[in-house]
């Protein structure tokens, strides 16, 4: 995540009736929408990118639900600790959570060395 989605992120979460409830959804708008409104928008670099004669295959596949991964992994990269992972991603079990972290061999040695 790069500074300008997280400025978007805290100015959303800001805007909601009750900022400070963490129940309280950032989008309310129904998946459905969401992940139209995120595949239009994966679209347009993709189009700007094979315009410039560029590879864009890796956008063709991305898909909204391709953030639940990607939050998953690179928390569990930065350390933070499987449970905690678990709760802020509203898994109900931990399995998932390792499912969702794609982790490499080294990536794991990695993470079990900042355990310890």
């Amino acid at each position: 995540m790069n500074s300008i989605v997280r400025s978007v992120l805290i100015d959303l979460g800001s805007g909601r009736q009750r900022p400070n409830d963490p129940e309280e959804p950032i989008f309310a708008a129904a998946y459905r929408t969401v992940a139209r409104a995120f595949t239009q928008a994966v679209g347009r670099p993709g189009a700007a990118l094979e315009k410039q004669g560029k590879d864009s295959t890796r956008l063709v596949s991305y898909t909204w639900h391709c953030n639940r991964h990607s939050f998953a992994t690179r928390f569990v990269m930065a350390g933070v600790d499987l449970r905690t992972v678990q709760e802020l991603g509203g898994w109900k079990a931990l399995g998932m959570v390792q499912r969702y972290s794609h982790l490499t061999f080294s990536e794991r040695r990695l993470v079990y060395r900042k355990q310890r």
